[in-house]
């Protein structure tokens, strides 16, 4: 059988956890994979891996807040492939530690509103800057990644919830405008992966004293509302992201693909 992304250029942002696990999968389906990351030890990384695995991936240092540097690094691989199928960021803010277990009431407007800009910004920055190349063919996928809660009150989450939320919404937009011209968006909608916890823990609130009972509560609530029991696992989500990625999806857009066992639905 022929694999989902077989003869497909893909780019993703982010050579961590989520971004890693969905460029390992892209590989594994046959896609001409480019990972665009900071870091150049966590590029360096996953390419070993991907190796390791058999496939091959390209990476270059790219900041994705960086629009020229995006569209810059975007034209290449079009140059390089002839075309660009798919476009998946990861990103997360640029700020090592976050506000994540502070209230709401605890920080200043800039703490709680720069995940909002950085998220936005990143998936604004590289969605138009596919979209053109991906308009000219009638045919590609962006792809967005956003958390519970974006849909699901969860206290003292900061600017995250509405930062997701706000990717969400921009995610339909696009999907409306790009729909007549071929073009797919979709976002994954995850309850985190247990394997991933430096996620979290880059975004936590660290000195606050209230943290530990605060995650705790996190924890409590998710268990009530996990219609599965388990969360999903980074290869649920590589998985997940090819399929969506795939012909086989070829109608879904403007839509949010569920990966937090049911949470959203209770």
């Amino acid at each position: 059988m022929e694999s989902l992304l077989s003869g497909r250029s893909a780019i993703v942002y982010g050579a961590g956890a989520v971004g890693g696990a969905v460029a390992k999968a892209f590989a594994r389906e046959g896609a001409q994979v480019f990972v665009a990351g900071r870091g150049e030890a966590s590029l360096k990384q996953l390419a070993d891996e991907i190796a390791l695995a058999g496939g091959t991936v390209e990476t270059a240092q790219v900041d994705a807040l960086d629009r020229s540097a995006v569209e810059t690094f975007v034209a290449s691989v079009v140059e390089r492939t002839g075309r660009l199928d798919v476009s998946f960021c990861a990103t997360s803010t640029r700020r090592p530690g976050g506000d994540q277990g502070a209230a709401l009431g605890e920080l200043s407007f800039e703490d709680f509103s720069l995940p909002i800009i950085d998220f936005t910004k990143a998936q604004f920055v590289t969605a138009n800057a596919a979209a053109p190349h991906m308009t000219a063919r009638k045919q590609g996928v962006i792809m967005m990644m956003t958390a519970v809660p974006s849909r699901i009150p969860y206290p003292y989450t900061a600017g995250f919830g509405p930062a997701w939320a706000a990717v969400e919404a921009f995610s339909r937009t696009l999907a409306a405008e790009l729909g007549p011209d071929g073009v797919r968006v979709v976002c994954l909608h995850s309850a985190g992966s247990p394997e991933a916890p430096r996620s979290v823990e880059s975004t936590l609130a660290v000195g606050n004293p209230a943290l530990p009972g605060r995650m705790e509560g996190w924890g409590r609530r998710s268990e009530a509302r996990n219609l599965l029991g388990r969360a999903p696992s980074l290869a649920d989500v590589g998985n997940m992201a090819a399929f969506m990625a795939s012909d086989r999806a070829g109608v879904t857009t403007g839509t949010i693909a569920d990966l937090t066992g049911g949470m959203v639905n209770c």
